[in-house]
């Protein structure tokens, strides 16, 4: 009995196995395990369709230190040493498969030597931060990145004040790294970031004025929002900006001063409003109440 139970067991394995060493790398192969499985592997198969990267057929392309029995035979080609440097600084932020998440640098070379240079890059492959951007943080995960253009997408025009503002808004980041309290607010208070929320094409969002790949830090002398880089920065819309122009536009916060002040306007705004509100209806409360009165009187 044990004999055959052994035989089986072997038999077993072989269907399993044997199959496995020459399987298909192509997503729908990998697709029809891990569109039913649950938590970090697993992969929605009609997002994914639809994402940038939907029409590649080769998961080994970013997938190229596949580990357990149950990828046996599926390889893509060896990690560079641009990819296995990038996968050793980002590990503690994509622990699960840094190379896959370093493997952008493969089809994307120029934007990761951006990125490489910027004050993000810098922070997460010189400092070796964990606590700084990585391709996923600000795009999502790689099987679900959208288009630009979508409304979809974390890095679309009227998304990314949002996306930023997921690390610049976090109370850790702003107490390490010295970031302006309320910077986000700020923006969203501006007249650039009202234009935004109702729907302005033309209004400059993060991106537009600070760059996105190649950001630099505010003590960058090479940024495009620092000293007489922002006249040029502030001139793409305002052609003809000057040094006193370009110093009012600021994330920081206000004055007292002027924060008070600011407040003091909106509440005579609002009281002149409602003073005009209440006296039009006493107007045509009154006017109501003569023109019966005037009208009881005729009758008697």
């Amino acid at each position: 009995m044990r004999y055959w139970l052994n035989v089986l067991l072997l038999l077993l394995l072989t269907l399993v196995l044997v199959p496995a060493a020459g399987a298909a790398t192509d997503a729908a192969t990998c697709l029809g395990c891990h569109g039913s499985m649950e938590g970090a592997v697993n992969v929605n198969q009609e997002k994914f369709s639809k994402s940038v990267h939907g029409s590649m057929n080769d998961c080994t392309m970013c997938h190229m230190a596949l580990k357990g029995a149950q990828h046996q035979g599926l390889a893509g080609g060896k990690p560079d040493k641009a990819v296995t440097e990038l996968a050793a600084a980002i590990s503690p932020k994509s622990k699960i498969d840094p190379i896959a998440g370093a493997a952008c640098v493969n089809c994307h070379p120029d934007v990761y030597a951006s990125y490489k240079a910027s004050v993000h890059g810098r922070n997460v492959i010189d400092k070796k931060s964990s606590d700084g951007p990585i391709c996923i943080s600000c795009h999502g995960s790689p099987h679900y990145i959208q288009p630009k253009s979508s409304k979809e997408s974390a890095v679309n025009h009227f998304n990314v004040v949002q996306t930023c503002a997921s690390c610049h808004e976090e109370k850790m980041m702003i107490e390490k790294y010295g970031f302006t309290p309320n910077l986000v607010e700020r923006y969203k208070e501006s007249f650039h970031g009202r234009k935004l929320k109702v729907g302005h094409g033309g209004a400059p969002s993060c991106a537009d004025c600070h760059g996105a790949h190649d950001i630099k830090s505010d003590k960058d002398p090479s940024s495009p929002v620092v000293g007489a880089n922002k006249i040029k920065t502030c001139s793409k819309c305002h052609p003809g900006a000057t040094e006193k122009f370009v110093a009012a536009i600021t994330h920081k916060p206000l004055h007292p001063i002027a924060h008070f002040s600011e407040i003091a306007l909106i509440i005579l705004t609002v009281g002149t409003f409602i003073f005009i509100i209440i006296h039009v209806l006493l107007d045509i409360f009154a006017d109501i109440r003569d023109r019966l009165f005037r009208k009881g009187g005729s009758n008697e």
